[in-house]
Formats: C-alpha cells, sequence, structure tokens
C-alpha cells in the first residue's frame, strides 16, 4: 500500500466514526491517549515538563493537544500552532422537533452554517450528538450517541409535479423542504404504546425517534432531558475513482485538515529525538462553530485559546514581562480546506490561482483580510514545505466573487500570532458529501510533522523587518 493509500485510510478510520463536533473531538482523544498523552482539565491545575505531552478539551466540542519541547526556554521558544475547526454545516435537531405531515412522522430540523442543502436530499441519513440524560438519583449526565444506521430520509420532489420553472431554478425553502421523513405512521409501532404522562422530552420528539435515542444512550426515552443532535450521510467514507484516487466522504471540511494536524503532532510526539531537540512547544487546536462566525463559548472568536496559551505559559514559569515576547515568536497555520479545481466549472477559479488535486496544499490569500496570510508568512510556510517535500499551490478568488473565511483572521487579530490560511483543495464544499484527493491527505500529515519539527530552525534563519 503506497503512503498515500496509508493515510487516506487512516482518514477513513478518523472520518467514519464522527457526525458531529463532539465525536470528532472523541476521535481525536482517542489517537491522543494511544499516543501517550495526558489530559488535563480546564478546572485543575496545570503541571507541565519539558517533554511533556498534553491535551485538553472544552465542552466535548474544542480540543487543544500540545507538546513542551525539550529545549524550551522562554528566551527563544514560541508556540508553533496548527488550527481547525470541529464543525461542519448540517441539519440539527430542533428542540421541538415532533411533526407530521401526508401521514408520515418527520423531524424538524434547523440548517447549520451555509450548507448546500439540495444535497442533503434523497440521502439516507443518520445522527449523532450529545444528549443529556437524568440518571435514577435524579444527577444530569452528557453522553455521546450516534446512529449510523440510515433512519431518515429527505425526499426530492418529482419532476413531473414541477413547473418548468421550478426544475431550472431547483429552489429550496429550507423551513418547508427539508424536514427529514421518520417513518410512515402506519408503520410506527410505538403508536399505541400508552405513556402515562406525555410530558417533558415525550411532547416534544417523537417516541420513535427517542426510542433509538435511548438505546444509544443506555437509557429510558423518558430520562433523555436534552440534546443536540446532528444529521449525517449514513453512508461510510470511502476512496472511489477507478484508481482509488479520491476520498467520498461527509465533513472533508474540515474534519480532514483537524485529523491532519492531530495524527501529525502524534507522529511528532512518538520522535523522542525531534521532541528532545524542539524549542517550541507545538500544538493542534480545533475549535466548534466555524462554520457560524466562532463567536461562541467553544469557538475561535472566544477567550478559550488565550486562556490555554495564557496558562501553559504560567505552567512553564513564564513570567508576566516574557510572555508577549513568546507571542512574538509564535505562529499558527490555520488549515481550512481550498476550493480545488472543479472540470466542469474552471472559469469559476481566478485563471492564474487553479490549485488542483495531487499537487499540494493550498496557500490561501486575499487583499482584503478575509485570510490572514502575509508574503513573510507564506515564505515561512513554503520553506517548511521544502523540508519535507510538500508542494505548494496558491489561491485568491476572483474579483466577481465572494470570499470565505476562516479563523485565521479572529486568531491572529485576537493574539498578534503570525498567521497563515492554507488547506488541502477539495470539490463541494459545504456538500452533504465531498471529495478531495488521497495524495493530498497525505500532504496534510507530512506538513504538520514538519512544521512541528522545523519551523523553529526556519524562522530563526529568517532576516526580517
Amino acid at each position: 500500500m503506497s503512503a498515500a493509500a496509508k493515510a487516506a485510510q487512516l482518514f477513513l478510520d478518523f472520518v467514519n466514526e464522527t457526525g458531529s463536533p463532539y465525536h470528532c473531538v472523541t476521535a481525536c482523544t482517542k489517537l491522543l491517549r494511544a499516543s501517550g498523552f495526558k489530559e488535563l482539565t480546564e478546572s485543575g491545575r496545570w503541571s507541565l515538563t519539558k517533554g511533556g505531552k498534553y491535551f485538553v478539551t472544552k465542552g466535548g466540542a474544542d480540543v487543544m493537544a500540545f507538546v513542551v519541547g525539550g529545549k524550551f526556554s522562554m528566551e527563544d521558544s514560541g508556540f508553533s500552532m496548527i488550527g481547525a475547526h470541529t464543525d461542519s454545516p448540517c441539519l440539527r435537531l430542533r428542540p421541538n422537533s415532533k411533526m407530521s405531515s401526508g401521514g408520515m412522522l418527520q423531524v424538524g430540523v434547523e440548517t447549520y452554517g451555509g450548507g448546500l442543502w439540495h444535497t442533503w436530499f434523497d440521502r439516507p441519513l443518520g445522527f449523532a450528538g450529545k444528549v443529556v440524560t437524568r440518571t435514577a438519583d435524579g444527577k444530569l449526565c452528557e453522553k455521546l450517541v450516534r446512529v449510523s444506521d440510515p433512519v431518515m430520509i429527505i425526499p426530492n420532489l418529482a419532476i413531473h409535479l414541477q413547473s418548468a420553472d421550478e426544475r431550472k431554478a431547483f429552489q429550496i425553502n429550507t423551513e418547508s423542504h427539508l424536514q427529514p421523513v421518520l417513518c410512515s405512521s402506519g408503520f410506527d409501532e410505538t403508536e399505541g404504546e400508552k405513556v402515562e404522562k406525555e410530558e417533558g422530552i415525550l411532547c416534544r420528539h417523537h417516541l420513535a425517534l427517542l426510542k433509538l435515542i435511548a438505546k444509544e444512550a443506555g437509557c429510558e426515552p423518558s430520562e433523555i432531558v436534552d440534546a443536540d443532535l446532528c444529521l449525517m450521510d449514513a453512508q461510510p467514507s470511502n476512496l472511489v475513482g477507478v484508481y482509488k484516487e479520491f476520498i467520498s466522504s461527509p465533513r472533508i471540511d474540515n474534519q480532514l485538515s483537524t485529523w491532519g494536524a492531530i495524527q501529525g503532532i502524534c507522529e511528532f510526539a512518538s520522535d523522542d529525538s525531534a521532541v528532545a531537540t524542539a524549542k517550541d512547544v507545538a500544538i493542534a487546536v480545533s475549535f466548534d462553530h466555524e462554520e457560524v462566525g466562532s463567536s461562541s463559548w467553544t469557538g475561535a472568536d472566544g477567550a478559550t485559546l488565550p486562556v490555554w496559551l495564557e496558562r501553559t505559559m504560567t505552567a512553564l514559569q513564564v513570567p508576566d514581562a516574557a510572555k508577549p515576547e513568546m507571542l512574538t515568536r509564535s505562529f499558527l497555520i490555520s488549515a481550512d480546506c481550498a476550493h480545488g479545481l472543479h472540470p466542469n466549472y474552471a472559469a469559476k477559479h481566478q485563471a492564474e490561482h487553479r490549485p488542483s488535486f495531487h499537487k499540494g496544499i493550498v496557500i490561501k490569500s486575499n487583499a482584503n483580510q478575509r485570510y490572514a496570510t502575509t508574503p513573510l508568512t507564506a515564505a515561512l510556510f513554503r520553506e517548511v514545505c521544502k523540508r519535507c517535500e510538500v508542494p505548494v499551490q496558491d489561491f485568491v478568488v476572483r474579483n466577481d466573487s465572494p470570499c470565505g473565511s476562516t479563523i485565521g483572521p479572529i486568531i491572529s487579530s485576537g493574539t498578534g500570532v503570525r498567521t497563515i490560511d492554507v488547506g488541502a483543495p477539495q470539490w463541494a464544499m459545504h456538500s452533504c458529501r465531498e471529495t478531495c484527493a488521497s495524495s493530498d491527505a497525505l500532504h496534510m500529515l507530512k506538513l504538520s510533522k514538519s512544521f512541528y519539527t522545523h519551523f523553529r530552525d526556519v524562522d530563526n534563519s529568517a532576516a526580517k523587518l
């Protein structure tokens, strides 16, 4: 098996365990624990040592893993960070999801992020997320649930029932057209069941849905207090193409970057010599709510990262006067997928900036600061990629096209840390199912490990203004 095929399979194993930000973080912590990282808590004291490997989570939706270099010094070290996000556009369960129409039991959902909503039609759907239950002794308990079986579907409207204008436009009313079907009332096995008191959660969701959730959570339907559930494509991620060179998967944006950063820091941490000679604190961090602006308790625009960096420096006994100096030496790779050249829509790309599959990681630039890339951060990044033989491409949007953004400008402006925006190229960003190249999964992984290994040397050798 080629190195690209191995990397692709590692990502497939990772993403096939996810389905929500919570499951993404759980998949990350599974890799970290297997690599000997020690878990820290937000509510406890942090005690750190040179050469130590640690991770911390927040709300089950954020994760930061870090390795303290064996030669860490408050006079010479910084943070070498790769940042990503754990969320993806999806349909999320409403607080009151119980609805019916045309003899069908349906599940009320809310759109999350800017999804390509037409891609959710006619797909078998499962769901994943977090529920809060009440135990027998009255205590609240958070649990993860994941139903990978195809238990819902959003059927399309037949072409014969659409007008000519409707066929051309394929306009979706996200309120009335996107509500999934759970089952028919005639097949609903819970219809004849008597509930002594239909109150609380039993009034808000269909009992058939609650039974599915309760089975996964190991509780009774009546013990469920609340839930945050994300619908997901029930078809597992897989390799496609005659040479199996493409990855077809939900949530490539941005779990590919999250996986690459976490897998990369695990591989870096397993190299005792690299850790022993490292000066920086290597960090892989991923946040929730990027797809809706990052302004939340677990978003990159909150206090999470500044607090975690502050706590790290304090635990490493960095004096207050030296902390700004350490941030000045720091660097962030904001890793979020890029738009790969689409063979059927090539004109949508700016003619001189058309990143392609298999040709490397993409540097994303924008004169209006939608991306945080600068000439210096781009040059430093190119040198890191040169060290590990990862090819580099460039991307800017056309002047007549809108430009997305990332956590890069948010973190850079909030911390003052030098930042670059990069990503692996992909097709169909924000679709229910997206596509990227298996070789670019390898590129992302090689880049991450090389960055943690070589950045301090590259940065120190650069003459800056």
